[in-house]
């Protein structure tokens, strides 16, 4: 099986330099929400309490990050905080997804997963015709989204059918899930 954490070193650094143009910021029921775009598209979306956290982890990721506002990222912002109180569904926005090529096809496959079901990771793989024991490079890719919420990372659970991480928490993830119509045991 290819080495996907030193390909995912070497793309990064080569897909940091498109700069971000435009970040906003959303009040939501799991706390406050961070849009970042290029001129390409959505880049990130970040989950949080603190507007300047927030920040300093777009930066750490994007050390090129603008922080103007604009159309594109408020208007996600806002409709991702509606999204998350349950007010309306989600619109698609153009995406610019930064990552390696192996992450990229396990997003696209993320997506795939409708409101209100989920995958394991182990599902996931063999989805994506992986050799048996991808799951966890899976969950890696999966780890590393940056794009929360338009990009369902949420949706995909251990083999055991429990939550296993989420880069902005447990209870965020399990917060998103039921927001979806997922209700899954408190273990």
């Amino acid at each position: 099986m290819p080495n996907h954490d030193s390909q995912a070193r070497d793309d990064k650094r080569a897909a940091r330099v498109r700069p971000i143009r435009e970040v906003a910021y959303a009040d939501s029921p799991l706390g406050r929400v961070l849009v970042a775009a290029t001129d390409s598209g959505l880049c990130a979306v970040y989950l949080g309490d603190d507007d300047a956290a927030l920040l300093a982890t777009l930066h750490a990721s994007f050390p090129v990050a603008g922080t103007a506002a604009g159309v594109l990222a408020e208007t996600a912002a806002s409709a991702i905080a509606a999204y998350l109180r349950n007010e309306a569904p989600l619109p698609a926005f153009p995406l610019d997804p930064i990552g390696t090529p192996f992450q990229q096809l396990v997003w696209q496959a993320l997506c795939t997963i409708p409101r209100g079901s989920t995958r394991t990771y182990g599902q996931l793989a063999q989805e994506l015709g992986l050799p048996t024991g991808a799951a966890r490079a899976v969950g890696r890719a999966c780890a590393s989204n940056s794009l929360a919420i338009v990009v369902p990372c949420h949706r995909a659970l251990g083999s055991d059918g429990r939550l296993h991480g989420f880069r902005w928490g447990i209870e965020r993830k399990r917060a998103l899930l039921a927001l979806e119509g997922v209700f899954l045991p408190l273990l």
